[in-house]
Formats: C-alpha cells, structure tokens, sequence
C-alpha cells in the first residue's frame, strides 16, 4: 500500500507519523524515568536543579525506528539496513551509559562498533575529497581510515555539547533540515525521507526540552549518540554523490560546505581537546569551558538566552556554507575557523568581564 504513495506525501506521512509518536511518548517515558529513578542528579558540573530524566533519547529513537521502518523503501538503498543496525548500536551503548555509568572509552568502543558496520557493512565512507587540499579521488586506504575518524569525532562532538536544555537536538534539527532540503531538491528522496523523519522525531524532545516544566527531560547520551551517527550519514552522502553537478544545487566544495554546517560543534570539541591536552589533561576530562558554559556566565544561568544565541550562530555558519558552496574548499573551512574564533573570543571576553563584574575583589 505504501508504495502506492507519491514521494512527496511519503515524506509529509513519516514526517507526521515521527512527530506525533515523540509528541504522544514523551509523558509515558518522562513517568517511566522517575519511577525507575533514571535521573541526572546535579553536581558542580551541571547547570541545571533538580534531578531530571536522562532518557529522553528514548523519544527520539523509537519516534525514528518507527517511521523509518515503515516508510523508507529499503530496497533503493541497501546500505539503510546498515545505517539502521548502526544507529541502533550506538543507541544501545548510550542508553547503557545514561543508566549504568560506562567509563569514555568503553562508549567509545561501542561508536567504533556501530560505525565499522556502516563502513563495512554498508561501504559507506569518503572516496572523493573534491580538490580539499589538492585530493580528488581518494583510495579505500585513506577514504576509510578518515571516515572512520571524522564519524568518531563527529559523534562525540554532538554529545559534548549536549550541555544545556534544546542546545544539542536544535544543532541537531537545524543541520538535518539543511541536509534534508537540498537532497529532496537534489532528487535523493529516501535520504531527505532519513533527514525529515529525524527532524521530526527531534522536534517534541526539542520542546519538552528547552520548554517543558512537567515533563522536562535530557536526551542523554542515548539519543545524542544516535543523531551524531546519523549527521554523519547525512554528511558522507552529501560528500559522496554527485549532487555538486545538478542545476540549482550546483555545490563545488562539499567538504568545505559540511564542514561549516558542523562547524559549531565540531570546533568548539577541538578547541576543548587542544585547550586540555595543552593543560596536561584528558581530552575526555569534564570541565565548563565549552561554548555554552561560557554564555551562561553572560546570561546569568540562563539557558534558553544561551541556546538561540548559539542556533543564532549556526544558521550564520549555515548561510556562510550556502553562500560560498561554490568557492574552494580551503576558503570556506578557513572562513569558518576564523569566524568561529573571533566568534569565541569576543563571547570568552564578556564572559570574564561578567565573572569580574560579580566577584569583585
């Protein structure tokens, strides 16, 4: 009966489908988490009160399973069962972090596994590197080996910013949505079906998130995971396809251009990494230093002023990709570098002025 539908009204469907699911889920995990007691509990790291489920991947995964099951049409892309068996992974071992408590590089095990599936099962990675520092084509020997990485560190970049209500899933849903018009533009309707079912399944927790009183919850490293496996899908198949030869889509430089959708988190994680190895540390060592700690200080604590003024920003980052989609790959992952820094530095100077201003010596 499905395949009955038009393409279009597949897409409007599982979008709807994804929506209503996360939306009609969210109390019965929000009660199921405090009954259960699967709880973040504050401590001199968080920034929030209160204990507040920590489960809330929960809603966006089974909102995602559900309408990707039913609408995507496996058979044009065998690589989705793939993609889908990875995802699946590494919600698992971040459902078993958020309730259990598993060590960095255990977790980080668990990414590894749920990516050499999608590199070996699926033969998803890079192959062609658009003339990024000279590479075209590019050998499996190095194509997978930098997938590989970049998956790694593309993952653990949207849990590390997972700092403050709405701040990870509205990055999430913001790159996704991009991502999603220009395949559905481009004429890869299954990939913009995996781009809106997302967005979809993110919106209720985005709300009940930033928004929720009663029914606040975290996404936890469950369904932060998942959408950084996800992202990075969506990011190879941008990079890999031929979409920089078709008409209005025309994009050059499709490095250059993932690189700046990702660039907030991305960045932001290794400004983090440097700034703590420099330090003698672990680059998987806590602290609040990241971007968003820093705006808190400038707002007072408060989170919502914090999120939109960094989705602010990533919608710049995201116009800048539009923009120079056809210059070279250098000029826009340079572009991005340095607006990304003066970025950081004017926010880290409000940040010490505010800090100064309130403990005066």
């Amino acid at each position: 009966m499905l395949s009955l539908l038009s393409d279009d009204l597949r897409l409007v469907l599982s979008m709807a489908l994804a929506l209503l699911i996360g939306w009609n889920i969210r109390r019965p995990v929000f009660k199921m988490a405090i009954l259960r007691e699967f709880v973040d509990k504050p401590n001199k790291r968080s920034s929030h009160t209160g204990s507040v489920p920590n489960i809330g991947g929960i809603v966006v995964f089974l909102s995602f399973l559900s309408s990707f099951l039913l609408f995507v049409r496996f058979e044009a892309h065998v690589e989705f069962q793939y993609v889908l068996l990875g995802a699946i992974l590494i919600f698992l071992i971040g459902i078993y972090d958020d309730l259990l408590r598993i060590s960095p590089r255990k977790k980080v095990k668990g990414e590894m596994l749920g990516v050499l599936v999608l590199l070996v099962g699926g033969g998803t990675y890079l192959s062609n590197l658009h003339g990024f520092l000279t590479l075209e084509n590019i050998s499996p020997w190095l194509g997978i080996p930098l997938t590989f990485v970049s998956m790694i560190g593309l993952i653990n970049a949207i849990n590390l910013i997972d700092g403050i209500d709405g701040l990870s899933s509205g990055i999430a849903w913001m790159d996704c949505l991009f991502f999603g018009l220009w395949f559905y533009f481009c004429g890869y309707i299954e990939y913009a079906l995996l781009c809106g079912i997302l967005t979809a399944s993110i919106i209720p927790f985005f709300f009940v998130n930033l928004f929720g009183k009663r029914t606040k919850m975290f996404m936890g490293d469950s369904g932060a995971l998942m959408v950084g496996f996800l992202l990075g899908v969506m990011a190879i198949k941008f990079c890999e396809d031929d979409i920089h030869l078709q008409g209005m889509c025309a994009v050059k430089s499709p490095i250059g251009v993932v690189f700046c959708v990702l660039a907030i988190p991305v960045l932001d994680t290794l400004r983090l990494f440097a700034s703590r190895w420099m330090r003698g540390k672990s680059p998987f060592a806590p602290d609040k230093r990241h971007l968003h700690h820093k705006l808190l200080t400038i707002y007072n604590g408060v989170h919502k002023k914090a999120t939109f003024t960094i989705l602010g920003l990533n919608l710049l980052f995201i116009l800048w990709a539009c923009v120079g989609r056809n210059w070279r790959n250098e000029i826009l992952v340079g572009g991005a570098v340095i607006l990304f820094a003066v970025m950081f530095y004017i926010v880290d100077l409000l940040a010490k002025r505010k800090m100064a201003k309130n403990n005066p010596l």
